[in-house]
């Protein structure tokens, strides 16, 4: 089966690039948009959506549903086995990036002892963030809903 050949223009060139930029953070198109935009840059919302589509399927980035945003996020993988993980805030909203190794260590032993394969780059936790509980807004939402 013949391999579709990638083409790589400057405004492609442009929309990861700008991707790259905001790693580690969750972008939706209308911000990429706005980004390039603010750079000069003139690429069309058609070549936007159909660089990140190749870059999804590519691996390049992950795109994500999050609560309370209308839009799909996208996020850049630097490397292609990065392990990761995230927390929404359901205080104030934010998006966070969740470094942990104990997180790491279940990713790859459900993979190996259970054969399941968990989407990091999908994975969301939900909670309240550190600076949340610091100004004491924390809501257990396990407890709100009955499951605590």
């Amino acid at each position: 089966m013949p391999t579709r050949k990638t083409y790589k223009t400057k405004q492609r060139e442009c929309v990861l690039d700008c991707i790259r930029r905001q790693a580690g953070a969750y972008i939706t198109i209308q911000q990429l948009s706005d980004e390039l935009e603010r750079r000069g840059e003139k690429v069309g919302l058609t070549t936007i959506y159909r660089t990140l589509d190749r870059l999804e399927q590519d691996k390049a980035i992950a795109k994500v549903s999050i609560d309370g945003v209308g839009a799909a996020c996208y996020r850049y993988l630097p490397q292609e086995d990065d392990v990761f993980f995230c927390l929404k805030c359901e205080s104030c909203g934010r998006v966070i990036n969740i470094d942990c190794a104990e997180l790491s260590h279940l990713y790859h032993h459900l993979s190996r002892a259970h054969n399941i394969r968990i989407n990091p780059g999908k994975t969301m936790f939900y909670g309240t963030c550190e600076t949340c509980i610091a100004k004491g807004r924390t809501e257990d939402a396990g407890a709100k809903e009955g499951l605590v």
